[in-house]
């Protein structure tokens, strides 16, 4: 027994150094992009091309009002056309109705397109959208984004470029200070956002859309086979389809469009559950055609710990399985040479790595030092909570393997008044979501064992260790659980 939790904790160990030396590999590509200067922005076009904002609903009732008010405001010279892809089931058609009456004038552009069915889920509705214009590009914005109206005027002007795709902007969170969980997803978002975005496409390596608060271009879409619904990830999914097909991407990383971070830890966990479920689908789905194509080695080495990401969580739920009955092992026995190396050096590529990336988020977002000076100080919390989180991704590891497509389940959004108001995310109410509780608790129900065995021991560094970890997975599992007692649904305004 012993050498196998020796075997699968090195094991384990490697691949989590990887993943850190990757990050570690992120964070030099951003500093050389910080140095460059930033290339000129070519001027709006004299004929000005026709846009399509394409905004798709599935039951937003608190929060689709302020997107329509946003996206009939965005400023155009060329022709615009406005899309509201509603597939909703509650009453979320007539708010958008009654809303259109009011304001006539800028109901004039807006088409209210209603599908006979939800197939395809997003990426149907998207595609459907198309068929309906000859628009020669899309700008997309889920419910809960509100663009500037200077939007198309900054971004637009990119696709000058004729082997441009997509130009892409920072996602910015309107309630980032909201909560404690709100402040946590912030600086978890900033390190993709603010840092992995910008380092990859100013290496030219692929990156991809994320979704919403970016504009394709109609043609190369085409060109990469359009939206397709057998991933739940289908902005990753198309991203990868037209790099490989030698179109370009812009990432925008100083023009940000604000957006609502899920109030809900339900929701959250919905979110991380769908994000890493798709990427493993879309990485069975293309690593083997993009291992096999004639793409520069670094840009293959790259889109393969991109789109593995995801396998880090199995590796962290081992880790945190096995943290105990290795330090019970390592207390009564010598250790080799390799286990004294390979741990340090895991914990320094794994755990500081990640505490740096996400300070050069924090800093870079708005140049202060002030938010990474307190994220230094709520580090092993917050690398304690991310590991706990592991749990409910390592279920969607499965599932990405072993199924395509699946239900785009929506984030609910509009803060406290949908949490209040009890919108559901997909695993409430489900055998899994409680399943990923039970493991929650059982991990860190061990761990909690473990700090009082070593504290005991007065092994007070390890036995400390073990209580913070213990704290991260259950103050998930506690907070999961309070999230099904039922409440009230309020009245809206």
């Amino acid at each position: 027994m012993a050498t196998l939790v020796h075997v699968l904790y090195g094991i384990t160990l490697a691949g989590l150094a990887y993943f850190g030396l990757h990050r570690v590999k992120m964070l030099w590509l951003y500093a050389r992009s910080v140095r460059r200067v930033t290339a000129t922005v070519p001027s709006l076009p004299a004929a000005m091309p026709t846009v399509c904002v394409q905004c798709p609903l599935y039951n937003e009732p608190f929060v689709v009002e302020a997107l329509l008010e946003k996206v009939t405001a965005l400023r155009w010279r060329g022709r615009l056309e406005v899309q509201i892809l509603d597939d909703s089931t509650d009453d979320t058609p007539g708010i958008i109705e009654a809303w259109l009456r009011r304001n006539p004038q800028r109901a004039a552009f807006v088409r209210h397109i209603r599908r006979p069915n939800r197939a395809g889920y997003k990426a149907g509705a998207l595609g459907y959208g198309m068929t309906l214009t000859g628009a020669e590009f899309f700008a997309i914005f889920d419910a809960d984004f509100r663009p500037e109206p200077d939007f198309l005027e900054r971004l637009m002007p990119h696709f000058a470029d004729s082997n441009v795709a997509v130009v892409q902007a920072r996602w910015e969170f309107s309630n980032r200070r909201a909560s404690l969980l709100t402040r946590f997803q912030g600086i978890f978002l900033d390190a993709h956002f603010v840092v992995e975005q910008v380092a990859r496409s100013s290496a030219g390596l692929f990156f991809n859309f994320n979704g919403t608060a970016g504009i394709w271009r109609r043609v190369a879409l085409e060109d990469s086979g359009g939206w397709t619904p057998d991933t739940v990830t289908e902005d990753l999914d198309a991203s990868y389809r037209a790099q490989r097909r030698g179109w370009r991407f812009v990432y925008v990383s100083d023009y940000t469009v604000p957006s609502e971070l899920p109030e809900n830890l339900t929701a959250f966990k919905s979110q991380q559950h769908r994000w890493t479920k798709g990427g493993v689908q879309v990485a069975r789905k293309q690593l083997g055609e993009v291992l096999r194509s004639e793409l520069p080695l670094r840009v293959k080495v790259e889109a393969f710990s991109h789109l593995t990401i995801g396998f880090v969580h199995p590796l962290l739920v081992t880790f945190a399985v096995l943290f105990v009955p290795y330090l019970y092992l390592m207390g009564e026995a010598p250790q080799h040479w390799i286990w004294l190396l390979l741990n340090p050096l895991s914990v320094v590529l794994t755990g500081g790595s990640t505490v740096v990336l996400y300070v050069t988020g924090q800093y870079f977002r708005q140049r202060q030092w002030q938010e990474g000076l307190l994220l230094l100080i709520a580090a092993p919390i917050l690398l304690a909570f991310g590991l706990a989180m592991s749990v409910t991704c390592c279920v969607a590891v499965i599932e990405g393997m072993v199924t395509r497509g699946g239900e785009f389940v929506r984030t609910p959004k509009g803060g406290r008044a949908a949490r209040a108001g009890g919108l559901i995310a997909p695993l409430r109410g489900r055998a899994l979501f409680t399943a990923v509780i039970f493991i929650e608790l059982l991990i860190g129900a061990g761990m909690l064992a473990g700090a009082l065995y070593f504290g005991h021991r007065e092994m007070l560094v390890i036995a400390g260790t073990l209580l913070i970890k213990a704290t991260g997975f259950l103050g998930l599992a506690a907070l999961s659980t309070s999230d099904l007692i039922p409440r009230g649904a309020p009245a809206r305004v």
